[in-house]
């Protein structure tokens, strides 16, 4: 048997205690074995010590359910013990099992000694999984730096700021007598819009030095809060394309930062936005496929550094989207756009596009709209740009899902009124309607239309599917999965399908990311704040585990797929995967009780 501090110092955070306090810690350590079946503390009793596994398996038991399966190298009983609290848990063991029992009090004692000690654990009670797997590694990411440099640090000098009525002329001598490319415009405090050298060149074909401000500025102004990140900053630069930004104080214009400012920041980063601009550029499809492959490319670059999944996920979608509406501007009459709208569902609906993305789209037509063979030539099109159809044709090509406003209403009256496996599943895929391109009037009626059709049947029957494929439990739980880990069914799917159900229920459609759904039911009160906090860091969690997956996968020219085993995953990303899946766990037990799933069908 490995002696106790030799064990400890093999597991973090023990690693990362000195000497003393290692001492301190072994010094009170006992050893017990426990036989399988045998109780180690009941529920609502206080942990006298800390419980750390050296062999065998644990259950923790909530009655007659098992909530956690802890094995060798796992702690449990720590804030029982730390606290002096009743325990939440009944742990027995499963098989023959020895333990090491640390003292509660010296535990207690390094605890209050060591920061990144009691950081350790903090974070990871406290399900703030990034901080956690930061503090497991002891090292900075791409992401961290990106996430941490504030953009009020990029700006180099006070706002220099013009009205709408000035001319022209006097705009250019204020930007000659402060030495800068740009003039925000502002009425009393407000930014109304900027003028930049770029805007001149208008000024030159259209206009004279006497024209007014108004007439060429660029509106509306975009902006971002000083406290802002700079990757946020540039995920903003990406969606729009624009080359400043406006950085506000509260009400108050704090100053402007431009695109060159962001991408010195962001070094690896920075062709993302040049490869963008191709796409916008591109007047051919070769050129847009060239370009679109070069995207995935540079984004599994970031994600292998460790940027993290919403930003990300924002980048694709922004690209993603260009890419669709230049193909649909080659193959639509442009004055056609006001009569459809062309929509995007599942995760390109929710903005959660990954690294593996196919065509999921519909059309809602208002009095006309494009053929199918129009929409056809759509889905060809970006087939050879490299976004492949859906498997299941959930496709605009689709007659099924090219249909007018009334015939979509009338389809989701029927999928409500008589929820069959067929119609709950075509309600999961089209409750994530997003529009992209056209007339978006017509999809924010079809969501009034929804909302009214919305039956208590059709809810139960989505919560029911939202938690039907339950996680496995425990590291031991996802070690024994021996085809590995389906990541997106038992841990994105149930937590962006449970969501979307609350979302129905509290009738808030027009919302469709996952992370925006979550914290608009947080603010109006539908969701606890805790759960909402323990929801956000697990979906993010399993999001970014998966894109890092995919990631590989593209850089070694393999297909992408949603499984991930054991073995792939460092110890402290399986602990932060099983905390997930708990959390996903607790989610689907909420929403059985909340819609009587459990009170059968």
């Amino acid at each position: 048997m490995i002696p106790p501090k030799e064990f400890l110092r093999r597991i973090k955070p023990f690693s990362f205690l000195r000497e003393e306090h290692l001492n301190a810690l072994t010094g009170s350590l006992d050893v017990a074995m426990y036989g399988a079946g045998e109780v180690l503390f009941s529920k609502d009793e206080v942990c006298p010590f800390v419980f750390l596994v050296f062999s065998g398996l644990v259950g923790l038991y909530d009655g007659d359910e098992l909530v956690d399966l802890v094995s060798k190298g796992e702690i449990f009983g720590l804030l029982s013990a730390l606290h002096r609290t009743p325990s939440y848990y009944e742990a027995r063991a499963l098989e023959d099992t020895i333990c090491y029992l640390i003292d509660a009090e010296a535990f207690e004692k390094v605890y209050q000694a060591h920061s990144a000690f009691a950081s350790f654990f903090s974070t990871f009670i406290e399900r703030r999984f990034r901080s956690f797997a930061r503090l497991a590694r002891q090292e900075e990411s791409m992401q961290d730096g990106a996430t941490t440099v504030l953009v009020e640090s990029l700006v180099g000098k006070a706002p220099v700021t013009c009205a709408p009525g000035n001319s022209v002329r006097e705009a250019v001598s204020i930007m000659d007598a402060h030495g800068v490319g740009s003039v925000v415009v502002v009425e009393g405090e407000k930014p109304v819009g900027i003028l930049t050298n770029r805007d001149m060149r208008r000024v030159l074909v259209h206009g004279s030095p006497e024209s007014f401000v108004k007439d060429f500025m660029s509106t509306p102004v975009i902006t971002l809060d000083r406290q802002a990140s700079v990757l946020e900053a540039y995920t903003t630069l990406l969606r729009t394309g624009i080359d400043h930004l406006v950085v506000m104080d509260r009400d108050r214009v704090y100053g402007v930062v431009t695109s060159k400012d962001v991408l010195a920041q962001m070094e690896p980063s920075s062709s993302i936005l040049a490869i963008y601009r191709k796409v916008l550029k591109a007047v051919d499809l070769d050129e847009l496929k060239s370009a679109f492959h070069a995207i995935r490319v540079a984004v599994s670059e970031m994600a292998l550094k460790g940027v993290h999944f919403y930003q990300l996920s924002q980048m694709i979608t922004s690209v993603y989207d260009t890419v669709v509406i230049r193909v649909l501007q080659k193959h639509t009459d442009p004055h056609e756009a006001k009569n459809f709208v062309w929509i995007h569902t599942g995760s390109s609906g929710r903005k959660e596009q990954i690294l593996t993305t196919d065509q999921d789209s519909a059309i809602i037509c208002g009095t006309a709209g494009p053929c199918l063979d129009a929409a056809e030539a759509v889905t060809h099109s970006l087939e050879s740009v490299g976004i492949p159809r859906c498997p299941a044709n959930y496709m605009a090509s689709n007659p099924r899902w090219h249909l007018s406003f009334d015939q979509w209403k009338e389809n989701f009256r029927q999928w409500f009124l008589e929820p069959t496996p067929d119609h709950v599943r075509y309600l999961t895929v089209f409750l994530d309607m997003r529009a992209v391109y056209g007339n978006g009037q017509l999809l924010g009626r079809l969501l009034n239309a929804i909302h009214e059709s919305v039956t208590n049947q059709a809810v139960r029957f989505l919560a029911y599917d939202a938690a039907l494929h339950e996680p496995p439990i425990g590291i031991f739980g996802i070690k024994h999965r021996d085809r590995g880990l389906d990541l997106k069914k038992y841990g994105i799917y149930p937590i962006a399908n449970g969501i979307r159900v609350m979302i129905l229920a509290n009738r808030m459609l027009s919302v469709t990311n996952t992370r925006e759904r979550i914290e608009a039911l947080r603010d109006a009160g539908a969701l606890g704040k805790d759960t909402a906090g323990d929801l956000l860091e697990a979906y993010a969690f399993l999001q970014d585990l998966r894109l890092r997956q995919q990631a590989r996968a593209v850089k070694q020219g393999r297909s992408e797929a949603n499984l991930i085993m054991a073995d792939q995953l460092d110890k402290m990303d399986l602990l932060v995967l099983k905390e997930s899946l708990k959390v996903v766990a607790s989610f689907q037990k909420n929403l059985k009780a909340r819609y009587g799933v459990d009170r059968g069908l």
